[in-house]
């Protein structure tokens, strides 16, 4: 890596853990998504810092440019990502539908009721 994109990437990684940081004491994130930006800044950081053990595993696994190795990383990343993301869209769905029959329940027991006072009221 040159030392132009090492300085990039260490910048990059220095705002990015800022902004985790002000994010986390604002408290507007849970703590599973927390630890996990937190893991992802530091690997960009470690970029930069370890950048000799990258190139020996990707030697070591046989793969001549040690780059490849961290998309590849970065890749599997996105992909455990989306699969925690599926399963949560797929949880508030089943959570919507059960609010929805829910308040169809409830409309049901209103209007009953709505007709039953104005029967009263009119005897």
């Amino acid at each position: 890596m040159t030392l132009s994109i090492k300085i990039l990437v260490l910048l990059f990684s220095i705002v990015f853990f800022a902004v985790f940081i002000s994010v986390v004491r604002k408290r507007n994130m849970k703590t599973f998504y927390s630890s996990l930006w937190l893991l992802v800044s530091l690997f960009m950081l470690s970029l930069v810092i370890f950048e000799r053990f990258y190139k020996w595993f990707a030697t070591i696994l046989g793969i001549t440019d040690a780059s490849f190795l961290i998309i590849v990383g970065l890749i599997a990343f996105l992909i455990i990502y989306v699969l925690h993301l599926s399963e949560k869209v797929s949880e508030m769905s089943s959570r919507i539908q059960e609010l929805i029959s829910h308040n169809s329940i409830l409309e049901n027991e209103v209007r009953k009721l709505t007709v039953q006072y104005k029967t009263n009221e009119e005897e």
